[in-house]
């Protein structure tokens, strides 16, 4: 077996086949959010000392106050009197978020939803239905300034999700609050890759856990503490075992040139792990990181995993696995954020 830090696998492991087909997704943002304002991490991930706690259903106006706001599969939707706003119809409504700083003091910070437009259909590979994109702004002094960072199709935009991350990772249902996830981060890319939290079917699998566990996957948390150990930019191969209708992201006959098969993965974190993405700067193994989660090789209970079948053994309900290449850092920083960023002004 190889250690679990990895230095160089000799050959691509083998894995299940379910089509000729290789989806090999680059992650343009491993910030968990993606969004970003100034630095400060949005929902509960923190950074310059400030924890961005999640917005509000509560008291969101639009040419008055509106009732019942939820977030319905990835849709932000209200009431006014007898009618149902939802769409286009909540452009230009305000809303507000919480943030706590260094010293537990919380701020509250006001946003609107300057426009709203119809996801595209290449970004549902279940084909059950897109939702809405939403470009939000902030409000800074006399300012609307945009919340999210422009993604690879130029758009600055956000996906509502009704959960919250805390500065662990975790995914936490609090009552009256949900996630903006722009679409530079991941919470957005896992909805995107056809992980959407309220789907059904596919053999019970509960797709708010997969969503979560893609979270983990995309930044490479191998502990599930919150800590990513990827960079921006790091491509990775993606697949699933769902049964049918499934599987939803597929490996192919082959793995692309040059990947190597990396970890399985749950809500926690890494199941078990064959080798990093990159390459730790330090020299310490993985598993010394977590010592909780993961064990290394030549000890009892080892968690190193070379291929599907491994990570079964360690995990029969293990819900996403992933190869990448063998990325070796330069220099001494992982250079990424701990979640999505959002550009909020105290």
């Amino acid at each position: 077996m190889r250690s679990v830090l990895g230095l160089v696998a000799l050959s691509a492991c083998a894995v299940p086949v379910d089509e000729p087909t290789v989806d090999s997704v680059e992650q343009h943002g491993v910030n968990m959010q993606g969004v970003n304002m100034q630095g400060v991490n949005m929902q509960g991930v923190n950074m310059q000392g400030v924890n961005m706690q999640g917005f509000s259903l509560d008291g969101i106006t639009l040419n008055g106050d509106l009732r019942n706001a939820r977030v319905e599969r990835g849709e932000l939707v209200a009431e006014r009197g007898a009618v149902t706003l939802r769409g286009g119809a909540l452009a230009g409504a305000r809303l507000l978020a919480q943030a706590i700083d260094a010293a537990g003091a919380t701020h509250s910070l006001e946003y609107r939803i300057a426009s709203v437009a119809a996801e595209s259909t290449a970004y549902d590979p279940t084909r059950t239905g897109g939702t809405f994109l939403y470009t939000i702004e902030q409000h800074v002094g006399d300012s609307w300034v945009p919340a999210c960072e422009a993604d690879q199709d130029g758009r600055r935009v956000a996906i509502p999700v009704a959960a919250t991350f805390d500065v662990t990772g975790a995914r936490v249902e609090v009552p009256g609050m949900f996630t903006f996830g722009c679409t530079t981060g991941v919470i957005a890319k896992c909805y995107r890759w056809g992980y959407k939290p309220w789907l059904g079917g596919y053999g019970g699998a509960e797709f708010s856990d997969l969503h979560w566990a893609c979270t983990r996957m995309a930044r490479a948390d191998y502990c599930g503490d919150g800590t990513p150990h990827t960079r921006n930019g790091t491509a990775i191969n993606t697949w699933d075992r769902l049964p049918y209708p499934g599987p939803i992201q597929k490996h192919g006959l082959l793995s692309p040139l040059g990947m190597l098969f990396e970890a399985g993965w749950n809500t926690g974190g890494a199941a078990c792990v064959s080798r990093a993405r990159w390459l730790l700067d330090d020299g310490l193994q993985l598993a010394n990181l977590c010592p909780d989660r993961l064990v290394p090789p030549g000890l009892l209970g080892a968690t190193v995993c070379d291929t599907v079948v491994e990570v079964l053994f360690q995990d029969p309900d293990a819900l996403l696995f992933n190869e990448s290449y063998l990325n070796i850092n330069l220099d001494l920083g992982l250079g990424v954020g701990v979640s999505g960023i959002l550009n909020v002004n105290l």
